[in-house]
């Protein structure tokens, strides 16, 4: 019968304690308080300010790091130096790389001058 009793004194113990932190968790999360949405800075966070909600920053455009790559070979450009980051010349219907531009064309030799203005032919503006 003692048994029985603390048994009853423990659970009435444990129930008031999850009665008072039913009640703590109670007061900390409200559905009917507005929430930053998500995306922006303060992204689910408790806001008192009801006039962030729904404006969600605009992204910027993404930017382009290197040209396109270099196809002069199935797998990609193996002349090194670039390694093809940089398919800038379009020649034979084929973006390539400076590297490969020069070896395609036979130039590799020539002074820089003379190469520039050969590739300048290929180039963006005077693409053949």
């Amino acid at each position: 019968m003692l048994k029985a009793l603390g048994y009853e004194i423990r659970l009435a113990t444990l129930t008031l304690k999850l009665d008072v932190l039913l009640a703590r968790l109670e007061r900390r999360y409200r559905p009917d308080l507005p929430r930053a949405p998500k995306g922006t800075p303060e992204g689910g966070q408790w806001i008192d300010d009801r006039s962030v909600i729904g404006q969600v920053p605009v992204e910027p455009e993404p930017v382009q790091v290197a040209g396109p790559r270099c196809d002069w070979f199935s797998g990609g450009c193996s002349m090194g130096g670039s390694f093809g980051t940089t398919g800038m010349y379009t020649i034979q219907g084929k973006r390539l790389c400076r590297s490969c531009a020069l070896k395609i064309l036979g130039i590799e030799e020539l002074p820089h001058i003379e190469q520039q203005e050969t590739l300048g032919h290929f180039g963006p503006k005077g693409q053949q």
